[in-house]
């Protein structure tokens, strides 16, 4: 089967137990879209910088820098995520990302990305909620 844009991954394609692509409604095949660039973005904002020989760009910078104040490591990680994004999904264009602190949370670091994402024809606009946990340094895409 030739590889259309979005529909996942090749492993994700060949499951035996996934209905035909055309029996499916146009909602589930835009949610099943969503739903793999959720998981390609919790791939690559998972990755660390420097860590990949084969793209030494992939995956956010080290934020381990103590000298920095809050509002600017905020800055920082936001501005690292745009570039991470825009490098390595080309799915997804990435209008706006805004810090979202959480009181439930306040050693996580939340953000809420405003995206452009092409859906069945369309460029739909599409909000995408990170958290990213303080002590092991993973990204949730919610």
């Amino acid at each position: 089967m030739p590889r259309s844009r979005g529909q996942g991954s090749l492993f994700e394609r060949l499951v035996p137990d996934a209905l035909p692509r055309r029996t499916r409604s146009r909602q589930d095949l835009a949610a099943e879209r969503i739903h793999a660039i959720k998981r390609h973005l919790e791939h690559i904002l998972n990755s660390r910088r420097g860590c990949s020989m084969s793209s030494p760009g992939l995956g956010l910078q080290d934020f381990n820098d103590a000298s920095m104040g809050s509002a600017d490591l905020l800055l920082l990680v936001s501005k690292n995520i745009r570039a991470s994004i825009t490098a390595y999904e080309p799915r997804v264009k990435v209008v706006a990302v805004h810090s979202r602190p959480d009181s439930s949370q306040p050693l996580s670091l939340n953000f809420r990305l405003e995206c452009l994402v092409p859906v069945l024809n369309t460029e739909e606009q599409v909000e995408i909620e990170l958290v990213i946990h303080h002590q092991d340094r993973y990204t949730r895409v919610l």
